[in-house]
């Protein structure tokens, strides 16, 4: 009977012991606990941060209901933000040594860009790869008051530069037609997606220099578009050193410009949008200011064409991005993929299959038009390496190719 007694004792000892080193070992493994895949996503989902456009700092930064948003607590997340979206950028690309040394706000200098051209020419494209790029202010049409004509010389073109050097510089001071012109226009804004971002929320926002002002100070990539200035007015922004810009001139087929140009209502009433001749005269006056300045900023002036852009976005972008001293991030790259691909409706839209893009004139276009353009053109169009059609069987046909080499030297 005692060794019955005895038998059972061991044998419930033994399996109390059994269930002890079993529930150590489950402590031990909860410890050193890694979350499945599907969790990792899920957190990652949660605590979300990157370069889109539907993050949090970005989505939520201000209280939608709140009529008082706090403009300090805005700055400090776009400071941060700006941070950890730039947290392995190599900066020796850009010729600095720490994200410091390109902030205003911290006594740096950012680099700037500005694309110079006209309308439906490709900028909103260009403008939007400038825009992928993390820590980037983007200074959309500034000059968008001025309606549709183009600013050659007096009694525009003071005010204009001066304008568009200030805004560079982040000094919105004196600038009250600016804000003005956006209350009715808020496009102006919109392009400019980390401003808007708060500013949909709070449309004062937009409306205030001091706020955009000190937002302005936190980006270390500046990039503007203009469509409305002439490339030989550019040389006094050249000049600036504390600006230290640089221009890219961005160049279009005339029969491809006006033919997208036959979709915007705004363009018909407006000669300087509407006339062949004008575009082209205007074209011509590109070239010679190119060639000039090229020769006196060879490091500060980059010429391309759209054509060259849309048939070949990658490369053309990795040349532009290193011209102008940035490096290619993940989301330059997942924009050119996303928006060279895909077809969307709308005349603004930058998702375009872009290798149908550039000769679409040659399918949708009236043969007799293009012989006016090209008749009014040829001088322009051989400049900048746009062969003529010989007639409409030419002009549909496959074979035809109407880019060849161009040179800029004078």
């Amino acid at each position: 009977m005692l060794r019955r007694v005895n038998f059972y004792s061991i044998c419930i000892a033994f399996g109390l012991s059994v269930l002890l080193i079993l529930a150590g070992s489950r402590y031990t493994d909860n410890t050193n606990y890694r979350p499945s895949s599907e969790n990792r996503r899920n957190i990652k989902n949660f605590l979300k941060i990157d370069d889109g456009e539907d993050n949090f700092l970005q989505s939520v930064p201000t209280n939608p209901y709140d009529g008082s948003p706090n403009i300090e607590k805005i700055i400090e997340k776009t400071r941060s933000k700006i941070k950890f979206e730039l947290w392995n950028y190599n900066y020796t690309i850009s010729g600095v040594h720490r994200l410091e040394d390109l902030l205003m706000e911290s006594g740096g200098r950012p680099l700037r860009s500005l694309i110079i051209s006209t309308w439906r020419s490709g900028t909103t494209f260009l403008g939007e790869i400038l825009n992928s790029m993390p820590g980037t202010f983007y200074h959309y049409e500034p000059l968008l008051k001025y309606e549709i004509i183009q600013i050659r010389g007096p009694p525009h073109s003071d005010k204009a530069l001066k304008t568009i050097k200030r805004m560079l510089k982040c000094n919105y001071d004196d600038m009250e037609d600016y804000f003005e012109y956006g209350k009715t226009h808020l496009h102006q804004f919109s392009h400019n997606t980390r401003l808007w971002d708060h500013c949909k929320f709070k449309k004062e926002l937009c409306f205030d220099s001091e706020f955009t002002a000190k937002f302005c100070r936190l980006f270390p990539f500046q990039s503007m578009k203009v469509v409305r200035v002439r490339l030989r007015l550019v040389q006094e922004i050249l000049q600036d050193k504390e600006l230290n810009v640089k221009v890219i001139l961005l160049i279009r087929d005339p029969r491809g410009v006006m033919q997208s140009r036959q979709h915007r209502n705004f363009c018909q009433p407006a000669p300087d949008c509407w006339k062949p001749e004008l575009l082209c005269a205007d074209m011509i006056s590109d070239y010679v200011a190119a060639g000039r300045l090229l020769q006196q900023y060879p490091d500060r002036l980059i010429v391309l064409r759209y054509e060259d852009l849309a048939l070949n976005p990658n490369s053309t972008t990795h040349r532009l991005f290193k011209f102008l001293g940035l490096g290619v991030t993940q989301s330059v790259e997942e924009f050119l993929h996303s928006h060279t691909n895909v077809e969307v409706a709308g005349v603004s839209s930058t998702f375009r299959v872009s290798r149908d893009v550039p000769f679409r004139w040659k399918n949708v276009l009236d043969f007799d038009y293009v012989e006016d353009i090209q008749m009014t053109c040829k001088e322009a169009m051989g400049l900048w390496g746009y062969k003529m059609a010989h007639n409409a069987t030419h002009m549909a046909s496959k074979d035809f190719y109407p880019l060849e080499q161009y040179s800029l030297t004078q």
